[in-house]
């Protein structure tokens, strides 16, 4: 298993497995953890994707299970 991997998104932090991030590889995720897209730094060393923060846990809840739970 490999090293867990910490986003910033929006300002919002969240931990996953590079084997979650890339488990579309045709997703934006999965070209900027694959190594085909540039991925940016926090000043915390985190990768940072500018968007919402609050809604990206369903996206990653997505990539985790394959289904989409929206409230």
């Amino acid at each position: 298993m490999s090293d867990p991997i910490t986003l910033n998104v929006g300002g919002k932090l969240y931990t996953t497995s590079l084997a979650t991030l890339t488990s579309f590889p045709d997703s934006m995720l999965g070209a900027m953890f694959s190594g085909k897209m540039p991925t940016k730094r926090d000043s915390q060393g985190n990768c940072f994707i500018d968007r919402d923060g609050k809604v990206f846990r369903y996206i990653l809840n997505f990539l985790r299970t394959s289904h989409l739970d929206l409230p």
